[in-house]
């Protein structure tokens, strides 16, 4: 793979100390696990469901949900490390919304078409954000193979992300 794909033995020279929101992705085992850094800015817990809001960029936010029977604690305020499986990310076509609403939502642009050994991979960079995303082809929606350039929806939903607590000085640097 190439640009912010790591591998898991060069993982830990992409570490920095101090504070920022860093993203990217790693490729283990012919799977890709994008990743991203983000600040809890608002928790729920409901009947059957609890979950966290995480802002990860100027704009955008992150949803993460999971079921009660996964006792899970995170505090606002705490910086924490989402993964996002490159099959739980679906690319649509143009600005329309075919999707759940309570899913995640980001307009973006393919900024890279990659072939994998049977498969597609797009690289996506959301508008106003700094960070990219990485996604299993092919785009939904569209009448010809996507290209670089594309405007598309990225779609997450929001029970496939995962999360971990970040140390309050250690975060990934964006290389």
């Amino acid at each position: 793979m190439t640009n912010k794909t790591y591998s898991t033995e060069n993982l830990g020279g992409y570490i920095l100390l101090g504070p920022g929101i860093g993203s990217g992705s790693v490729c283990v085992d012919g799977a890709i696990t994008n990743w991203v850094t983000g600040i809890i800015q608002s928790q729920y817990v409901g009947l059957v469901r609890a979950g966290v809001r995480i802002k990860v960029g100027s704009r955008a936010d992150l949803r993460v949900r999971w079921t009660l029977e996964h006792d899970r604690r995170f505090v606002v305020g705490q910086r924490v490390v989402a993964t996002i499986p490159a099959r739980a990310v679906r690319v649509e076509c143009g600005f329309f919304r075919r999707s759940q609403q309570r899913w995640n939502r980001w307009v973006g642009r393919i900024v890279l078409v990659e072939h994998a050994e049977r498969e597609m991979v797009y690289t996506v960079k959301l508008h106003g954000e700094e960070w990219t995303i990485k996604s299993y082809g092919p785009v939904e929606g569209a009448r010809q193979p996507s290209k670089p350039w594309d405007i598309v929806n990225v779609v997450v939903d929001p029970q496939a992300v995962d999360l971990s607590i970040a140390a309050p000085c250690v975060v990934f640097r964006n290389a």
